[in-house]
């Protein structure tokens, strides 16, 4: 599976189960959180780590090159008013995306409806998909 059909999956599991912006990676009624979710995508299970320890969640994601490749396209199309791509390391990464989606970009502006965030990896998506199809000539 490519990385644009991992987000066409994390955007069906956002409008399953709702985006959780709130501690840990999975909320207590199953919303997921945007790495969650594109954790989940990629790689078809989600340990219970993801809604009672965010070291070891982290860590799964760290260890998921197909996980890491969803999130740090979604971080690549934020941009540099959100991203630090000269410093961030995997940590930091899974930080500022998950940040993206949780809260204000700015006080008194309101954090990214599920929508938006939703929108976002759609456009994501549908850019990594044009990038792998050449037009014929």
């Amino acid at each position: 599976m490519s990385t644009a059909a991992h987000l066409h999956r994390a955007i069906g599991l956002l409008e399953h189960h709702g985006l959780h912006t709130g501690d840990h990676f999975v909320a207590p009624d199953g919303a997921l959180d945007i790495c969650a979710a594109l954790y989940l995508a990629a790689t078809n299970v989600l340990p219970d780590a993801f809604r009672t320890d965010d070291e070891a969640a982290l860590t799964l994601i760290k260890a998921s090159p197909r996980a890491m490749a969803a999130i740090r396209a979604v971080y690549d199309a934020l941009g540099d008013t959100v991203t630090y791509p000269e410093h961030d390391g995997p940590d930091e990464v899974i930080d500022r995306v998950s940040h993206w989606a949780a809260t204000a970009p700015y006080q008194h502006a309101q954090p990214p409806t599920r929508t938006e965030v939703i929108g976002r990896l759609l456009r994501t998506a549908d850019a990594l998909d044009q990038q792998a199809t050449p037009l014929a000539a």
